[in-house]
């Protein structure tokens, strides 16, 4: 991919690889944080650390995204990831303080966490499309043949009026607008 914006597509996906791997740290972090004993909370403890460091690589992958040929500008936080920069290194902070003695005393615990391996949830269900509807068959359609002059002609809807007047208010718009012109100009 060295041709054209192939370069600006991979960084743009490593980019947002790097915000997806933290928010699953920071979610997973949630998870073994909600554990009983020390062990689980020095484990909470090391992903939000590596949601925040990969939070931190993810922003410098977004720059330099941005700063690819063509040019753009850095796009604003919205959604899941505007509440997540906010959240990540408030919890990793809070949390660090909290566990940190825990944390000091397994050193051997403090590598990265592997992440579970979850079966994909959008697996396809079996599908049977619906029979066909008696209206979708060929055989059984009738095409009417009516010219265009019948056809605009057969309107039900039409409503005659009387060319005059009825209950005292006039229906010739000629006569309408007429009426209209010499009353304007006599003012």
């Amino acid at each position: 991919m060295n041709h054209g914006n192939g370069m600006k597509h991979l960084r743009f996906i490593k980019w947002k690889f790097l915000e997806a791997k933290a928010a699953a740290y920071y979610y997973h972090g949630l998870i073994l944080d909600k554990g009983n004993e020390p062990a689980c909370h020095v484990s909470s403890v090391c992903c939000f650390l590596a949601a925040e460091e990969l939070l931190t690589e993810s922003k410098k992958a977004g720059l330099s995204f941005c700063l690819a040929a063509p040019v753009t500008r850095s796009p604003p936080l919205w959604g899941a990831m505007k509440y997540l920069h906010q959240k990540i290194p408030e919890v990793a902070s809070r949390k660090s303080q909290m566990y940190g003695y825990l944390l000091e005393e397994e050193k051997a615990l403090q590598a990265l966490p592997d992440l579970p391996d979850f079966q994909l949830s959008l697996r396809p269900d079996n599908y049977a499309l619906p029979e066909m509807d008696e209206a979708w068959d060929r055989e059984t359609w009738k095409l009417q043949n009516q010219p265009l002059k019948k056809h605009l002609g057969d309107s039900d809807d039409e409503i005659e009026l009387p060319p005059d007047e009825i209950g005292g208010v006039k229906h010739d718009i000629s006569q309408i607008y007429s009426d209209a012109l010499t009353t304007k100009l006599s003012l």
